[in-house]
């Protein structure tokens, strides 16, 4: 009777843990999906919020690089990695964008400066600092045209209330 008693719960604990299991691979094929055919709809590069029906929110960066024959592949997911951090962290941390514009006049002839050539030149440089952790790679694919591979980097942002 006891070992019957024990069969039972046992059941039962069986049924119950797999009722309450945690299960985010279906979940994060959802969104894989969704952020591939947003994608293929509209192709970019950066970052989007998302939020499932759950109310859960997703911070998904989007990295697409051209393909090189000659890269090895986990060389270029190292590449696609961080390039999606760095998207992450300038939309979390902003980003300091600095301009100058050289211009340069040159004249033709000796004596006579009535021709004169100006050319213009305009350096843009952006930098940001800070850190985003947990960015985990939720698909990648190649790209409708087959020149690039698409690498989509995610992360479940926290609700503190």
């Amino acid at each position: 009777m006891k070992f019957i008693k024990f069969i039972i719960s046992l059941a039962f604990s069986f049924h119950f843990f797999q009722l309450f299991a945690q299960d985010n691979g279906g979940e994060k094929v959802s969104i894989g999906n969704f952020v591939k055919r947003m994608y293929n709809f509209q192709p970019f590069d950066g970052v989007k919020l998302l939020q499932t029906e759950d109310g859960l929110d997703y911070m998904v960066s989007v990295v697409a690089l051209v393909k090189d024959p000659n890269r090895v592949s986990n060389i270029e997911n190292r590449i696609a990695s961080v390039k999606a951090k760095a998207y992450a962290n300038q939309y979390v941390n902003g980003s300091n964008i600095s301009s100058e514009l050289i211009i340069i006049s040159t004249s033709a002839g000796k004596y006579d400066s009535s021709v004169k050539t100006i050319t213009s030149k305009e350096l843009l440089k952006e930098t940001s600092t800070g850190f985003v952790d947990g960015m985990e790679l939720l698909t990648n694919f190649e790209s409708n045209d087959a020149k690039q591979m698409v690498y989509v980097y995610y992360k479940e942002i926290k609700k503190y209330k």
